[in-house]
């Protein structure tokens, strides 16, 4: 792959396991990789978690990270941009009736209603879950479809926000415009001739990589790749 194009990655799922550290092995040919070309991290969570799942010496060699779904912008470990998020009574109420609708059959947990730079995060299962519960929740929800259920019934009753499914166990919600497409925006502006490589986890409809991928069709100049784990990642680029 060309040294003259600029790699966007998305982070659970495609440069980690889904809200777990980055393994060593990853980390070993990664850093190597992002040392000699243009590449940015953009993820659905805050930069927080970001810290917590990636080397600290990322930090220091990547282009750049968007986090809260491109809301917070850093880089060198510096913030130089972030957008508040303000949602309103009503979407906390349906989010909350969400939640107690809920048929998953096992365990809820705290933290179902996460606010983050520009999102809120909304889990049926609850953040503050041990990892093994993620697991049991997402292989229920792929069975049950209970989260692509809920995005499409708050689409329609917010159509002024984004829903997107992120990661095993949540849903992510942004106001229309300020998804992770808004990265695609940035990147064009300053570097409007380069080619762009994405890639990450959950580009179909109704993932939270979708909205991202669409915007970056639209502005030519690209190359996409839709992987399931960070393994798939490395083996896509050669490294």
């Amino acid at each position: 792959m060309s040294n003259e194009s600029l790699y966007l990655f998305d982070l659970d799922g495609t440069l980690t396991p889904a809200r777990l550290p980055m393994e060593e092995y990853f980390a070993r040919r990664f850093i190597p990789f992002i040392k000699t070309n243009s590449a940015y991290i953009v993820s659905g969570s805050d930069i927080v978690k970001v810290k917590e799942q990636i080397p600290s010496e990322i930090f220091f060699y990547i282009c750049g990270i968007f986090s809260s779904m491109g809301n917070e912008i850093y880089k060198k470990g510096e913030k130089i941009f972030s957008r508040p998020f303000v949602e309103d009574a009503l979407l906390v109420d349906l989010l909350t009736t969400e939640r107690k609708r809920t048929k998953y059959p096992f365990k809820l947990f705290p933290n179902y209603l996460e606010k983050r730079c520009g999102a809120i995060n909304f889990s049926v299962l609850g953040r503050d879950c041990p990892h093994s519960e993620r697991i049991k929740y997402k292989n229920w929800d792929d069975s049950s479809g209970e989260r692509k259920e809920i995005v499409d019934r708050l689409k329609k009753l917010c159509p002024g926000y984004e829903f997107s499914i992120g990661g095993n166990i949540s849903i992510d919600i942004v106001k229309k415009g300020f998804g992770k497409e808004q990265v695609i925006d940035i990147l064009r502006k300053e570097f409007p001739k380069t080619k762009i490589i994405f890639f990450g986890d959950k580009i179909d409809e109704g993932g939270n990589d979708y909205s991202l991928v669409q915007y970056l069709r639209a502005a030519g100049n690209y190359e996409i790749h839709g992987v399931e784990n960070p393994k798939e990642c490395l083996e896509i680029l050669g490294i």
